[in-house]
């Protein structure tokens, strides 16, 4: 039986999946991780369950080597860019208010 993970952590989750994104494609290390999310030391546990829950679930890449500190994290599923918002220009397509 999988915990559905509360509200922070999603957050948390978020917010490393924003910053491997825009470190692609190369790949993080914990700590830069930690200073980019703005979690620092402090957090750096909440920060290693996230990430290998992330990498469990196949949303990320741990890239270690045997005895060599720190790891390193990519993100494996592609960013996907949504096409920029238009307005409406057509005067007889606009909701009447």
């Amino acid at each position: 039986m999988t915990v559905r993970p509360d509200s922070f952590k999603t957050h948390v989750a978020d917010q490393v999946m924003a910053a491997l994104a825009e470190a692609a494609p190369m790949p993080l290390s914990t700590p830069a991780l930690q200073d980019r999310t703005g979690y620092g030391m402090r957090y750096g546990q909440l920060v290693y369950t996230v990430l290998a829950r992330l990498a469990a679930s196949g949303e990320v890449e741990k890239i270690s080597t045997p005895g060599v500190k720190p790891v390193y994290w990519r993100r494996l599923r592609p960013l996907i860019s949504l096409p920029p918002m238009t307005v409406c220009t057509d005067r007889d397509r606009r909701r009447k208010p």
